[in-house]
């Protein structure tokens, strides 16, 4: 029987099976091993590793996606080396941009970029990595790359690979907050707004959702800031002046309610407890949020929190 239409029962017969696979399909000089790899708050996932001696890069894949496709049937072993044989092979026809990190790293500067991670989730693993800590948060660094064919990728940027840019923790800041903002701009929207993207999004008809259609004695006070793509997008609260016009526009102070790596929900403070709201950010956290998506159990008041004394030093050395 074919190993790769075997029946497979649970994780580790699919990662040995699908190394198999791919194996068989891609040849003997292309090395595959299986790892875990560590996500945002210290959250890791299996991958298996794509290695070729010819190559600089190694590409990482991972599998928790590709296996919950395979449980609900929606694709076998067979389909899922085949993609993975076919991306590995289309890469031969484009150089990835990393590889300038080899040959022209000072490429790659006006793609550093910086996002908003929890501190205390990822502490152990801080001291790999150039950063910042601001309140509970840290400010670290990414390179955006365009990887063969349509796809983008970013690529946490280690002390390796800030060795082999010639920057130091500074420099990358300085970088990133002029970068940041430009590649992915900042986007803040009253939550129903959203909501009814979502909708349109999945063509659903608007007539079925009048809670969000335009009933203003049900819309929220709430508005979301992220940015352009909403992913990482809580690193928006530090693009230089987002705050100030968020409070231009609001017409008073506001919490800052960190619902996730990828947005934060703004709320005016006007007769708002905040020790409601922190309880309830730590509910959400607790029970809807994805592990490696949590930012922070806390809530933040603006200006009290991220006034001048706070992020104002940082940045505008930064800016200098």
């Amino acid at each position: 029987m074919n190993v790769s239409s075997a029946p497979v029962l649970d994780m580790d017969g699919f990662i040995h099976a699908l190394v198999q696979s791919v194996s068989s399909l891609l040849g003997p000089e292309v090395e595959i091993t299986t790892s875990e790899q560590r996500k945002n708050n210290q959250v890791t996932y299996p991958c298996i590793t794509l290695r070729h001696p010819d190559r600089q890069l190694s590409p990482n894949i991972r599998v928790d996606g590709l296996f919950a496709s395979y449980k609900r049937g929606l694709i076998d072993i067979d389909e899922i080396s085949e993609r993975i044989g076919a991306a590995y092979d289309n890469a031969d026809d484009e150089r990835s941009e990393l590889e300038y990190l080899y040959t022209d790293p000072g490429k790659l500067y006006d793609r550093i970029i910086f996002r908003l991670v929890n501190y205390e989730r990822n502490y152990e693993t801080l001291d790999q990595y150039p950063h910042f800590r601001i309140l509970d948060l840290a400010v670290i660094f990414c390179l955006t790359v365009s990887l063969p064919g349509k796809d983008s990728g970013d690529v946490k940027i280690d002390r390796r690979i800030a060795s082999l840019l010639g920057l130091d923790a500074g420099q990358l800041l300085s970088r990133a907050v002029r970068n940041t903002p430009e590649l992915f701009p900042s986007s803040f929207k009253k939550i129903d707004e959203l909501i009814l993207e979502i909708l349109r999004k999945n063509r659903f008809p608007e007539s079925a959702f009048p809670l969000f259609a335009g009933d203003e004695s049900f819309q929220s006070p709430m508005m979301v800031l992220t940015n352009s793509i909403g992913f990482y997008g809580a690193s928006a609260l530090l693009y230089p002046g987002v705050l100030e016009k968020i409070r231009e526009e609001l017409g008073s102070e506001f919490y800052v309610l960190p619902s996730s790596v990828n947005e934060v929900i703004i709320l005016p403070s006007n007769g708002h407890g905040s020790d409601y709201l922190r309880d309830m950010v730590r509910e959400v956290n607790q029970t809807t949020v994805p592990p490696e998506e949590i930012l922070s159990d806390n809530i933040y008041s603006y200006p009290k929190d991220f006034d001048s004394s706070v992020i104002g030093p940082l940045f505008a050395n930064a800016l200098e």
